[in-house]
Formats: structure tokens, sequence, C-alpha cells
């Protein structure tokens, strides 16, 4: 996707698992470190986009180091939904309806996705246009629910290619092809992207 200057001032909305990227190896491979993900897109994408929003529970779910890299910046601010939910009848009415759908619904583990239902609901009421995941299922989600069809939905790819464009280097262009591989392995399976960064940038 390539944004327009005006697209760049929308506001978008970003899920947990964006900024999860390779936490389960961060402290044991220097490859997945969070000074090295910022090198390779974070501190790119974070400063690309002039209008970044955040809800209150995805914040929650971060961890204190990722925090500290969205605290203080001027384009990011965290948002809320207290005033809406369960006293707003149709933001109760879509948060619902998100909740509950076969790709979110975990009856076992009641708050798993929250952030990514949180987000969407908030997204739809504020008509907000675009929300960021790196999960694939965020995208058929946004197709099957008539409320969430107007969102775009920013795939990992999507602030990849951003980070590659944004840098000649050919060791961190090594690095953002490695991470397109493994993180972005079901869209490629799936033939919705192609299998390589390059192929996907057209270089």
């Amino acid at each position: 996707m390539n944004y327009t200057p005006a697209e760049r001032g929308k506001q978008i909305l970003f899920d947990t698992c964006i900024f999860m990227v390779g936490i389960d190896k961060r402290q044991t491979n220097c490859n997945y470190s969070l000074e090295n993900m910022r090198k390779l897109w974070m501190d790119c994408v974070l400063n690309y986009f002039s209008n970044i929003l955040i809800h209150q529970v995805v914040y929650a779910e971060l961890d204190k180091d990722t925090r500290c890299v969205i605290d203080g910046r001027k384009n990011i601010t965290t948002v809320n939904d207290a005033d809406l939910l369960n006293k707003d009848p149709e933001y109760t009415r879509v948060f619902n309806l998100i909740n509950s759908h076969p790709f979110l619904f975990h009856p076992s583990v009641q708050r798993k996705n929250q952030g990514e239902v949180h987000t969407l609901a908030y997204a739809y009421y504020k008509n907000i246009p675009f929300f960021s995941s790196r999960d694939s299922d965020a995208c058929d989600e946004c197709s099957e629910i008539d409320e969430l069809k107007d969102i775009t939905v920013v795939g990992f790819e999507t602030l990849l290619g951003l980070a590659y464009s944004d840098t000649c280097d050919s060791e961190i262009h090594r690095g953002q092809k490695a991470l397109y591989k493994e993180f972005c392995g079901k869209k490629i399976k799936r033939g919705i992207i192609p299998e390589t960064l390059s192929e996907y940038m057209g270089v």
C-alpha cells in the first residue's frame, strides 16, 4: 500500500501483535531484540504516521520496554472506550458482534484477542479508516463483518514495505526480508502476498 500525504495524516489504530514481532525470542536472539526491531522497522513506522492511536487495552498488553518506545511521542495518542462499552448501545452491539466472531472468540481464554476486539470496535465507532495488525485473521474478520468493511487492515508486510523504502542500507534490507519471510508466512502461503519482500516491493 502506498500512502499519500493525506492518508499519512489520517488516524490509524495499532494492535498489540504489531509490537510483539519476535518477542518470544527477544531475550535469546539479538536478531529479535527490541533494539533491532526498532532499527529494522519500528522507529521508521512510528515516525511515518502522524496520527497513531493505541487503545488502552493494547497499551496494557505491551511490555515495559515497548511502552518506553511509545511514551512521549507526540504523534501517538492512547484512547479508551470506558465511556462507551455497556453504555452506548451501538458501540456495545458492535463490540459484542466482534467479540463473538469465530476468528476471535475463545471461551476458555476470555481475554484473548481483547486488544483487537476493543480496537476494531473503536475504529468502527469513531470512523477510523486504518487498523494495523500482524494477524491475517483480522483481514478475514473485517471482510466478514459488514460494520468493519470500511476499515482497511494494514498488515505487517505494509509496515515492512514502508521501512524498506526508507533506507538503502543492504544489511537492514536483509533483516527486513527475513522478518517478511517469517512473520508474513500465513499470507504468503495463502497467495495473498508474494513470497519475498523484494517481489512485494517490485524490486
